[in-house]
């Protein structure tokens, strides 16, 4: 007993000396601070690019065009001035337009010159005395459309001046719609998002990069005389009332505005703090940019036991022309200081901005203002180099400030990389005709190591080009630590190893072909390092105006507050379902939550089960009365539902299902007959006919499908014209094409896995399966030819196994291929650079004797079922219809949209309700005709084994090199095998009717 006692009272005092450990580093933690960040010198960046250092052939080449930043350094060569004369006004009265004038667009008369959209344009003469470098400003208003910003070109008297003038972006105004009361809580009381409103109005833009690549806007220069100034290829409908020369901007230095503020006698503002809260802006460019929660000890307003959106930013905001303004008022005339609580951790440790006062930037460090390096959040002035606070003249009453992203001094950068993986793309082609290296299935490069290629009598220059492209690395690389304040961005390691790699085939010419596949995975890592660098979060909780004097308060949480709430934050989850979400807090929610509720599992991200959570409070449970309950579960956890049903717990309807789920669930009776509802036809018709098929087994029908993905073909449409292609319509086509992209070192890309076998099934009138599923149908001679056809690609054409498509069709090595929704929504959002030149158009196919041409293919989707576990089938249908109608899926679709961006563009089933979403007519003509040749899978009992030995198969005849007809009879063997078992374990006659 003794022992035992002895026993517990040293685990007692290890208890209390544990406990007495982290109470000490508690207490030192909650007083202890970190240092606001400290701001570093920097050179003034210039818009200016050096001369190309390597003589790029004209073919590799995206544009015979001139960059604007090296014709820039050209002007300033020859000598040309900044007009500095009056603004030159001409109004929409002057201009001419595809559509004409229009008056009344605003309600006031005032005439526009107006542009339809699609190969719309409008124009204006202008007439200037004296030849100079002019800026160019529009007066616009965008039309509503499909919430994205309008695209456009220019030309001036016929010509592009430059390659970035193919792409000008007017940018639509959107604000966060608040009610008057406030945020808007739950009833778990968790902050509710407030959907994006476009605002109607006027703006002005003067003509700059999309993505803020150059530090101002873009100088054009005119001669003096008449010239055509050409607006054309709008992507949408909008109004032009103004356009006006101007003089470029050149924005002072602060030295000379201090000096300026002592010449006037300008006094400081008196003592105290104005604080401005961000994470809702008056205004912002991108409906994507939005109040986001933080759970900051010192986050205002707090959220650190229930959601609210506090802050403004982060991860979202980190694209250059992203831009948000925010209104304040100051109580008298004086000099400010002003300062942020931000938060600007990520993949550069330091985030730019432009940073303007009622729009204009007040000086020129403004420009480009680098938001220093620090640990978490924490409250700083906007400073110098020597930290000392930048002072802002302000009149009594009400101002805006604006920030916008910029890249800043990467922009030459950014180019330097770019060139380098140009130049060594270059180089390898030339290894490769000098070496007759060739490439193996999986797109890998293959020499012979016992020969000596003597490269450097072969290919002039060698040394010297592999030489600069080092030295530009390594230049890269130690501009970008500086840049971040000495501090190593993680995408750094990709220029080092490139650096590296350069070093041992600059003292061995004889590695190169050895090293060629290296050198490929270098070029794709440092064009990465390249995408990355322009990404810079800043997050921002609010905003500080105050005297130069004053004092800002504690502003960064120590670690025992972190810790804290980390702890309340475990034991909260032991009585807070995080997995539920919080329906509208209303006055009727008592009374409906009487009614049996609606259990619903949705297998989506959070932010998009929010909106729909929103939409069914304030739609469907107020029409039908039916309350819901909503859970959120992971992507591709459908095995969940079946454990749920086993134990009893499974919900009433589940939704974002995968495709081969229904009839899983069907064989084993634990999912409802939709077609046991009487309206069941009617609803059928929102969906194509074939979309159906995946989810029918005998008689039944045990799913609705709610996306629905394309296969598409996408192609560069500049390097197609290079090479003097039209788009491939027909298979034949396409084979016609591989050689002329081999001669250039560019290959087709077709997708990798048992996918890429169905085109060519269903576009050959075959079919997978016979006899109401009983047995596989590869066993006819469309089934043959369609397998030799899917074979000889790899086979015959010599096409890559693998590859990234998306990243080998932005560099040009890939310039078409076989993509779907995935790929769309990447091109759409993460390669701005492409945008106008690329395009995707039907699968190609097979011409029949009718002439029209067979595109004929599926695409992956999910569903929405009903589990027979429910007791309330009717109320669970009725949710079901309502989900999938044209009308809740469209506002759900524009909503996520306008939310979340292009990238979470919702691809539909319903048809209707496909036609309404924000595609351009181009993209919507050939999704829609790609849908006329939708032909889907029945799912059958045992039916895995399909894919499986499909692969099998191909990998016979692929990698092994066995006849096609062999492997595919072999394969049919064992998939009737299996096919016959399953329908004797579930007891049945058949399958799915295909």
């Amino acid at each position: 007993m003794n022992i035992i006692n002895n026993f517990n009272s040293k685990r007692t005092i290890i208890g209390l000396s544990i406990f007495a450990c982290f109470l000490a580093i508690f207490v030192v933690e909650l007083f202890d601070t970190q240092s606001a960040g400290q701001q570093f010198g920097q050179q003034v960046s210039s818009d200016v690019f050096p001369s190309a250092r390597w003589n790029v052939p004209e073919e590799s080449q995206n544009s015979t065009l001139p960059l604007y930043g090296r014709l820039l350094g050209q002007y300033e060569k020859m000598e040309y001035k900044d007009y500095s004369g009056q603004e030159l006004i001409y109004t929409s009265e002057s201009a001419s337009s595809q559509a004409g004038l229009d008056k009344g667009i605003d309600g006031e008369q005032r005439a526009a010159a107006v542009t339809r959209g699609e190969n719309g344009w409008i124009e204006w003469k202008v007439n200037v005395k004296e030849t100079a470098l002019y800026q160019i400003e529009l007066m616009y208003d965008a039309f509503p459309g499909t919430r994205s910003a309008i695209h456009s070109s220019l030309t001036i008297d016929g010509k592009q001046p430059f390659e970035e003038a193919s792409r000008f972006v007017f940018p639509r105004i959107w604000e966060d719609q608040r009610g008057q009361e406030g945020a808007q809580l739950d009833n778990q009381g968790n902050e509710m998002r407030t959907p994006q409103k476009e605002i109607a109005a006027w703006q002005t833009i003067q003509l700059e990069h999309p993505e803020a690549l150059y530090k101002r806007p873009y100088k054009f220069l005119l001669e003096s005389g008449v010239h055509t100034i050409r607006f054309a290829n709008f992507s949408e409908a909008m109004a032009i009332v103004q356009l006006t020369l101007k003089p470029p901007l050149n924005p002072p230095l602060y030295q000379d505005v201090r000096e300026d503020y002592q010449k006037r006698d300008l006094q400081s503002a008196t003592d105290g703090i104005i604080k401005i809260q961000m994470e809702h802006p008056s205004s912002k460019s991108d409906p994507i940019l939005r109040a986001e929660w933080s759970d900051d000890a010192l986050a205002e307003p707090s959220g650190v036991k229930e959601i609210r959106f506090n802050t403004f930013g982060g991860g979202r905001w980190i694209r250059g022309g992203q831009s948000a303004t925010w209104k304040f008022e100051v109580p008298e005339d004086g000099l400010y200081k002003i300062g942020f609580r931000y938060n600007a951790s990520g993949t550069n440790p330091v985030s730019r901005r432009m940073i303007a006062i009622d729009g204009k930037i007040p000086f020129m460090e403004m420009e480009e203002y680098a938001f220093p390096a620090a640990e978490g959040w924490h409250a700083d002035p906007l400073k110098d180099a020597n930290n000392q606070p930048y002072l802002f003249y302000l009149t009594k009453g009400s101002h805006s400030m604006s920030m916008k992203a910029v890249l800043g001094p990467y922009r030459q950068i950014i180019q330097d990389l770019n060139e380098v993986v140009q130049e060594l793309s270059l180089l390898t082609r030339e290894v490769l005709q000098v070496t007759a290296s060739s490439r193996t299935a999986d797109g890998s490069i293959q020499s012979d190591r016992n020969r000596d290629w003597e490269l450097e009598q072969q290919i002039p220059n060698l040394i010297v080009r592999l030489s600069k492209a080092q030295e530009v690395l390594q230049s890269s690389e130690d501009n970008v630590i500086e840049l971040n304040g000495g501090k190593r961005p993680s995408y750094v390691s990709a220029i080092s190893a490139g650096i590296g790699l350069l070093n041992q085939v600059i003292h061995n010419t004889e590695l190169i072909p050895q090293k060629l596949n290296e050198l490929g995975n270098m070029q794709s890592a440092i064009s990465n390092a390249a995408i990355t660098m322009k990404e810079q979060p800043l997050q921002l909780d609010y905003m500080l105006v105050s005297s130069p004097e004053a004092v800002y308060e504690r502003s960064t949480s120590t670690y025992g507050e972190s810790l804290w709430i980390a702890a309340g934050r475990f034991v909260r989850s032991f009585t807070k379902d995080t997995t539920k979400l919080g329906g509208i807090n209303t006055e009727s929610q008592t009374i409906v939550e009487e009614k049996p509720a609606l259990n619903v599992w949705v297998a989506r991200g959070r932010e998009w089960v929010e909106i729909m959570k929103q939409m069914i409070d304030e739609d469907f449970t107020a029409s039908t009365g039916i309350p819901v309950h909503i859970n959120t579960v992971p992507g591709d956890a459908e095995h969940l539902l079946l454990l749920a049903y086993t134990a009893g717990k499974a919900p009433d309807v589940a939704l974002g299902v995968g495709a081969r789920i229904p009839v899983e669930f069907a064989v084993r009776n634990a999912i409802y007959d939709l077609n046991q509802f009487a309206d069941i036809d009617s609803i059928k018709q929102r969906f194509l006919p074939q979309a159906l098929i995946p989810y029918q087994y005998t008689d039944g029908l045990y799913a609705l499908p709610e996306t629905q993905d394309f296969q598409m073909l996408f192609y560069r449409t500049d390097i197609l014209e290079g090479l003097g292609v039209k788009p491939p319509q027909t298979w034949q086509d396409i084979y016609a094409l591989m050689p002329k992209l081999l001669e250039n070192d560019m290959s087709f890309y077709y997708p990798d896995g048992v996918a890429g076998f169905y085109p060519f099934l269903f576009q050959n009138h075959g079919e997978a399966y016979k006899d109401d599923g009983r047995k596989s149908g590869l066993d006819s001679p469309e089934a043959y030819q369609a397998f030799k056809e899917w074979t000889d690609l790899y086979n015959n054409y010599k096409l890559q196994m693998k590859a990234d498509f998306y990243q080998r069709l932005r560099t040009g090595e890939m310039p078409i291929g076989i993509g779907g929704y995935e790929l769309y929504v990447r091109l759409a959002t993460a390669a701005p650079e492409l945008k106008g030149r690329w395009a995707m158009i039907p699968l190609p196919g097979k011409r029949q004797s009718d002439d029209t041409i067979n595109r004929s293919a599926g695409g992956s989707n999910n569903t929405g079922i009903i589990l027979n576990a429910t007791k309330h089938p009717d109320d669970a249908w009725e949710l079901l219809k309502w989900w999938t109608s044209k009308d809740v899926q469209i506002r759900f679709g524009s909503e996520v949209e306008g939310l979340i961006g292009v990238g979470s563009r919702w691809n539909t089933a319903n048809v209707e309700a496909m036609e309404g979403m924000p595609w351009s007519a181009p993209e919507l003509a050939a999704i829609m005709e790609q849908w006329s040749w939708f032909k889907e899978l029945p799912v059958v009992l045992g039916g895995y084994y399909t894919d499986r030995h499909l692969m099998n198969a191909w990998n016979r005849t692929v990698l092994l090199g066995q006849s096609p007809r062999v492997a595919l009879e072999d394969a049919v063997k064992e998939i009737n095998k299996e096919l016959l078992r399953k329908q004797e374990e579930f007891h049945s006659d058949g399958g799915n009717e295909p």
